[in-house]
C-alpha cells in the first residue's frame, strides 16, 4: 500500500543527527566549562539563515548540562503561535513541570527554599504567570486584583502597584527566580531561540537577565536568524550585552561537502568513498542546507530494496531533478503527494503554533472522514512532527510547518483562521476564557478579524480583546496588551460611546496603560484625546489625566506637568496657590506649612493610626495627582512646589482618612522639617516613624521604597545610629524593585553605599557590591543613582589600594573624573558633583593629600547653594567633618590665611557639638577629633585628651575607620612633639584598624611612615 511504499521510499537520518561544526562546538563547550568553573555567566550568540542546524548545535550543549546534573530551560519564540511576551513565562512552566516529575524529594525541598528565600513575597505574581511553579513552592501564594482602583493591581504581600511599574517588578522577579534555579551543584543552561521574533518587552526582560549580576552558574544562549526582518532588534540588544559580560558570537554556515558525505555514508551505511558521488550532487542542489540534505534523502529517489537489502538510487534521474531553491517550497511539493485529507491535517496542525495537543486540534477540527488516529502516528513517521508525549505533537522543523501552511490557498487563510477561531470559541467554557485559552481563539480570530462585519460581533471581539489586553497586563506583557487594546478598538464602531460606552472608555483606558509602558507615545497621546473629548464625566477622564502628565514628565516638560496638575486638582476641588517668584512667594508657602502644622497639633501619633480610612474616590485621586507629581517637583527649577504637595497631601489625609500615599506623606513632612529652615529635628523623626507606622498598618508597600528612602536616608540617621539604617535601607531597595518603583530603589541603594563607606564596613565586602549596585542602577537605566554610587565605588578602590589597577570612571562612564565632573558640573548637577568632591576629600584625609583636599575643599565652594543648602543628608554630614579637619590642617601651617581657617575650623566645631547633643553615637567622636585638631593647633596639652577620648568614642561606636583616623593623626601630632615612640605606637593601632577595615593602602601609608621614624 501507499504508506509502506513511503516507508520505504524514506531514507532515515536520525533528527538528532550532529554532522560538522566541531569548531563551532568547541566554543560553546568552552563557555559551558567556563561556567562551570567559574561561576561567572557568560552567552554564546548562533546566528545563521533557517535550517542551518542552530537548533541541533544547542542540542549538543543540553546533553553535557544534563551530565553534569544541570538543568535547561528553553525559550523558543515563534512567529506564529504563541505570544512573544509569554515564551518566557511558558519556558518556566515547562521547566518546573519537568523538574517535578524528575526531581527528587530532597532536590525539591532545596529548589523550593531557594526560591522562597530569593523570591520572596513577589512568588504569588510568579505562580499567576507559571502555574507549574506552585508544584515546587506549594499552594497558598495568591494575586489579586484592586477592583476598586483600575490602575492598581495587587498581589501577594504587596499593595496596589500602578500598572507602568509592574515591568520593572517581573524583570526584578524573573531575574530572582532565575539566581535560584542556577547553583553550582546545578548549572543552568538558558536557550533563547528564534530572537528575531521576540518582541521588545521579551527582549528587554532578557537582557535583563542576561545581565543581572546576581545571577551565577549559567550559560545563555540566544539564537536568531540573521536574514529575518526581526534581527535588527536583536542586534543592539547583543551590544548592550556585552557590557556587562563576555559574549561569543557563532555564525553557522553551509556544510562542507565532506560533511554532507559523511551524513550520506552513514545514513545508507555505504564507505565513505562509495556515498561521494550522491554527496556531491546532494551538497549543491541544497547549497549545504543540514534540513534541505535531510529532506532531500527522503523524498523517495533514495528506495530500500527488500531483496539485496540495501539502499539503492538512480544518481542520473537525482542529477536531472529539478528542485526548488526555496526548502519551504521543496517541502510543500512533498506534501502535496499526500492524500486531502492527510494534506488537511497538515494544514490545520500549522495554524495551531510549533507546539499542539490533540484535544486543541479536535476542538479546533471541523467535521472530516479522515480517521485522526491513523493520520498522525504517519506524519509523525515520516518526520514532518514528533508525538513529544501521549496527545501532545510538536512540528519537525519551523520550516516544515511553513510549508505545511502555505498549502492554505493565501486568499483563504483568513476564512480558514475565523472558521478555527469560532470552533476554538464554541467548544470553550466562560471559565477556560479567562485560561490561556483566550490567546488561542484570539491569535486566529484576529487573524481573520477584517471578515467580522456585523456590530454585535465587532463588539464582542471586541470584549474578548480586552479581555485578553488584561490577562498580558498581569503578567507584563505590555507589548501584547497593546496590540489587544488597539485591535478591540479599531473594531469599535463610530457610535460605540453611545451603544457601549464602558466597552469603549475600558478599552481606551486600558490601552493608554500598556501604550505608556511601551513607549508608543504619538498612539497614546490620540487615544488620549479621544477619551477627554469624548467621555461624559470628569470621573472617567481621571486615567487619561494621569497618563497626560505621566507622558509630560517622562519627556521631561516638568512645568507643563506641573500646570496640567494644578489645572486637574482645581476641577477635583484642590487648587493649588499662586506661587510668586524669589521672596514674594515665602508668605504663601509658610501659610500653607503652618496650616497644616496647627491641624497636626490636634492630633497625637495614635490619634493618626487610628483615624479614619480614606474612600471618597476623588480624594484618593487627588493624593495621587500630587504625589506623581512630586518626583517632576523635585527636578522642576522651582522646587517650592514640592512644600506645598506635601503639605496638601498631609491635609488631605486628616481631612477625609487614610490611604497608601499617607505614609509616603508624612515621611516627606518629616524631611521637610528635618531639612528646612526650622531644622525641626524632633518633629522630622516623629513623623518619619509614625510613617513608617502608617506603611505598616495599611500595607503601603507601593511606597515602601520611598518611606524607606526618605526615613532611613534622610531622617533618622540624626538620632539613630547611623549602622542602624543599612539594613533598612536594602531592605527598601529590595522592595522597590518587588513593586517596580525603581527610582526610589536606587535611591535607596546610592544612600546604603554612602552610609556603608562613612560607617567603616568592611572594604572588600564594599567593593563587590557596589560594584554590583552600579551595574544593576545601569542596567535599570538609574544614571542618577549610578552617577551617585560610582564616587563612593571610587573611595573604596582608592582605599583598597585598586584604583591603580582598574578607572572605575572610564569602565562605567568610558571618561575619566575630571571630564565627567566637567559635564556634570556644566549640567549644573551640583548634588553629584559635590559627591565626587566629598570622596576625594575623604579619601584624601585619610591618605595625608592634604594639599589634594584643600583643592577639593576649594572647588566645592562654588558648588553650595540651592538643594545642596538644605539636604543635610550623611555626604553632607562628612562633608561639614572633612571640612573641619581640612581648615585645622591648613591653620596649622600658621600661613597668611590662618585665620580664615581657623574661623572656618571653629565653626564647624560649634556645629559638631550641636550634632553631638542630638546623637553621641554618631558624632562624639568626630566632635572629638576636631577638637583635638583645634588644642594641636593652638599647642595645648588638651589635644591628646581629646584625641584619646575620639578614640574610645569611635571604638565604642564601631567606627573602625574613624578610630584609625584619630591613631593616626594622634601619632603625627606625638611626631610633631619629639615623641617617637609614642607616634609609633598610634601609627600602629592605626595600621591595625585599617587592617581590619580592609584599607590595604592605608596600611601601605602606615607601613611608610612607621619606616621613616624607625
Amino acid at each position: 500500500d501507499w504508506k509502506k511504499a513511503s516507508l520505504l521510499n524514506h531514507l532515515p537520518v536520525p533528527p538528532s543527527a550532529f554532522y560538522g561544526r566541531q569548531s563551532e562546538m568547541s566554543i560553546l563547550m568552552n563557555s559551558l566549562y567556563s561556567v562551570l568553573n567559574s561561576g561567572q555567566p557568560m552567552m554564546t550568540v548562533v546566528g545563521g539563515h533557517s535550517g542551518m542546524g542552530k537548533s541541533y548545535l544547542v542540542n549538543q550543549v543540553k546533553k553535557m548540562i544534563h551530565k553534569k546534573k544541570g538543568y535547561v530551560i528553553d525559550a523558543k519564540f515563534d512567529v506564529a503561535g504563541c505570544r512573544p511576551d509569554s515564551v518566557l513565562f511558558a519556558a518556566l512552566g515547562a521547566f518546573f513541570g519537568w523538574f517535578v516529575e524528575k526531581s527528587d524529594d530532597d532536590s525539591k525541598a532545596q529548589m523550593r527554599q531557594r526560591i522562597i528565600d530569593d523570591v520572596g513575597f513577589g512568588i504569588g505574581d510568579l505562580v499567576q504567570a507559571i502555574p507549574n511553579l506552585s508544584k515546587v513552592v506549594g499552594e497558598g501564594y495568591t494575586h489579586n486584583t484592586n477592583e476598586n482602583n483600575p490602575m492598581m493591581v495587587v498581589g501577594e504581600g504587596v499593595a496596589a502597584l500602578p500598572k507602568h511599574q509592574l515591568l520593572h517588578r517581573s524583570k526584578f522577579l524573573l531575574c530572582k527566580l532565575a539566581g535560584a534555579i542556577a547553583v553550582a551543584q546545578h548549572p543552568l543552561l538558558l536557550v533563547f531561540d528564534d530572537l528575531q521574533w521576540a518582541d521588545e518587552t521579551s527582549l528587554s526582560v532578557i537582557q535583563t537577565i542576561v545581565s543581572d549580576p546576581d545571577i551565577r552558574y549559567c550559560l545563555y544562549v540566544g539564537c536568531y536568524r540573521d536574514n529575518e526582518v526581526g534581527t535588527q532588534k536583536v542586534v543592539p540588544m547583543i551590544t548592550e550585552v556585552k557590557r556587562h559580560l563576555n559574549v561569543f558570537t557563532i555564525n553557522l554556515g553551509p556544510l562542507e561537502k565532506e560533511t554532507v558525505n559523511t551524513l550520506v555514508s552513514e545514513a545508507m551505511c555505504l564507505p565513505p568513498s562509495l556515498s561521494q558521488p550522491l554527496a556531491a550532487i546532494v551538497h549543491t542542489k541544497t547549497a549545504g542546507s543540514p534540513l534541505f540534505c535531510v529532506s532531500f534523502l527522503s523524498d523517495g529517489m533514495i528506495r530500500f530494496n527488500l531483496n539485496t537489502r540495501c539502499w539503492e538510487y538512480d544518481i542520473k534521474r537525482i542529477l536531472m531533478k529539478e528542485i526548488p531553491l526555496s526548502v519551504v517550497q521543496y517541502m510543500k511539493d512533498q506534501m502535496t503527494k499526500l492524500p486531502l485529507s492527510y494534506c488537511l491535517v497538515l494544514k490545520l496542525s500549522s495554524c495551531l503554533g510549533r507546539h499542539f495537543d490533540l484535544v486543541t486540534f479536535l476542538k479546533a477540527k471541523v467535521k472530516s472522514d479522515y480517521d485522526l488516529v491513523k493520520v498522525l502516528p504517519f506524519v509523525c513517521q515520516i518526520g514532518f512532527l514528533h508525538e513529544i508525549s501521549p496527545g501532545k505533537f510538536m512540528w519537525a522543523h519551523d520550516q516544515v510547518r511553513q510549508a505545511a501552511y502555505e498549502l492554505i490557498p493565501e486568499h483563504m487563510r483568513e476564512q480558514f483562521h475565523l472558521l478555527i477561531a469560532t470552533r476554538l470559541l464554541m467548544n470553550t467554557t466562560e471559565k477556560e476564557l479567562q485560561t490561556d485559552a483566550i490567546f488561542a481563539i484570539l491569535r486566529h480570530m484576529n487573524k481573520g478579524i477584517r471578515l467580522v462585519q456585523k456590530d454585535e460581533q465587532k463588539y464582542e471581539v471586541a470584549r474578548l480583546n480586552l479581555l485578553a489586553g488584561e490577562a498580558c497586563i498581569k503578567n507584563s506583557s505590555f507589548h501584547s496588551a497593546g496590540d489587544y487594546f488597539t485591535i478591540g478598538i479599531k473594531l469599535l464602531p463610530e457610535e460605540c460611546w453611545e451603544s457601549e460606552y464602558y466597552l469603549a472608555l475600558n478599552l481606551y483606558d486600558a490601552a493608554q496603560e500598556a501604550l505608556f509602558v511601551t513607549g508608543d507615545f504619538p498612539t497614546l497621546r490620540q487615544l488620549n484625546a479621544e477619551v477627554i473629548t469624548k467621555a461624559t464625566g470628569f470621573d472617567d477622564k481621571l486615567n487619561s489625566y494621569n497618563n497626560i502628565i505621566r507622558y509630560l514628565v517622562s519627556l521631561g516638560q516638568l512645568d507643563q506637568a506641573i500646570s496640567k496638575c494644578k489645572s486637574i486638582l482645581k476641577e477635583l476641588g484642590e487648587g493649588l496657590p499662586l506661587l510668586l517668584p524669589g521672596i514674594l512667594g515665602v508668605p504663601v508657602l509658610l501659610r500653607e506649612f503652618w496650616t497644616v502644622k496647627k491641624m497636626l497639633g490636634q492630633y497625637s501619633g495614635k490619634d493618626i493610626l487610628g483615624h479614619k480610612r480614606m474612600t471618597d474616590t476623588r480624594k484618593l485621586a487627588e493624593m495621587e495627582f500630587l504625589q506623581s507629581i512630586i518626583s517632576a517637583g523635585n527636578n522642576s527649577a522651582d522646587p517650592r512646589i514640592v512644600a506645598i504637595l506635601i503639605t496638601r497631601l498631609v491635609k488631605l489625609s486628616l481631612e477625609f482618612g487614610l490611604c497608601d500615599v499617607s505614609a509616603f506623606a508624612f515621611a516627606a513632612y518629616g524631611s521637610m522639617l528635618v531639612h528646612g529652615k526650622i531644622k525641626d529635628l524632633e518633629g522630622g523623626y516623629f513623623y518619619g516613624n509614625l510613617a513608617i507606622q502608617v506603611l505598616n498598618l495599611l500595607g503601603a508597600n507601593r511606597f515602601k521604597a520611598r518611606v524607606f528612602a526618605i526615613v532611613y536616608g534622610f531622617i533618622n540617621i540624626w538620632r539613630d545610629p547611623f549602622q542602624a539604617s543599612l539594613d533598612n535601607l536594602l531592605e527598601g531597595y529590595n522592595a522597590g524593585c518587588v513593586n517596580g518603583d525603581m527610582e526610589y530603589a536606587y535611591w535607596n541603594l546610592q544612600s546604603y553605599s554612602g552610609l556603608a563607606l562613612y560607617t567603616g564596613q568592611g572594604l572588600i565586602m564594599l567593593q563587590n557590591n557596589m560594584r554590583t549596585y552600579a551595574k544593576r542602577a545601569i542596567q535599570c537605566k538609574q544614571m542618577g543613582a549610578a552617577l551617585g554610587i560610582v564616587p563612593f565605588l571610587s573611595a573604596v578602590l582608592e582605599l583598597t589600594g585598586d584604583a591603580r589597577k582598574e578607572d572605575i570612571y572610564k569602565a562605567f562612564f568610558n571618561t575619566t573624573s575630571d571630564v565627567l565632573f566637567q559635564q556634570l558640573n556644566s549640567r549644573n548637577d551640583h548634588r553629584t558633583c559635590m559627591l565626587i568632591l566629598n570622596n576625594r576629600k575623604f579619601t584624601r584625609i585619610f591618605t595625608g593629600d592634604m594639599d589634594g583636599a584643600v583643592e577639593a575643599y576649594e572647588l566645592s565652594l562654588s558648588l553650595t547653594g540651592g538643594l545642596m543648602e538644605y539636604m543635610r543628608t550623611m555626604p553632607y554630614i562628612m562633608r561639614v567633618f572633612a571640612d573641619g579637619l581640612i581648615a585645622l590642617s591648613c591653620a596649622r601651617k600658621h600661613g597668611e590665611d590662618e585665620q580664615r581657617w581657623t574661623t572656618i575650623g571653629e565653626g564647624i566645631i560649634e556645629t559638631m557639638k550641636k550634632w553631638t547633643k542630638i546623637s553621641k553615637w554618631n558624632f562624639a567622636n568626630k566632635c572629638y577629633l576636631l577638637e583635638a585638631e583645634y588644642y594641636f593647633l593652638k599647642c595645648n596639652e588638651m589635644a591628646l585628651e581629646k584625641y584619646e577620648a575620639s578614640i574610645t568614642a569611635a571604638r565604642s561606636h564601631r567606627f573602625i575607620h574613624e578610630e584609625g583616623l584619630a591613631f593616626s593623626l594622634c601619632g603625627q601630632y606625638h611626631l610633631s612633639k619629639g615623641r617617637k615612640g609614642d607616634a609609633q605606637q598610634n601609627l600602629t593601632q592605626a595600621k591595625r584598624c585599617y587592617e581590619r577595615w580592609g584599607a590595604r593602602s592605608l596600611v601601605d601609608h602606615m607601613d611608610t611612615i612607621i619606616s621613616n621614624i624607625l
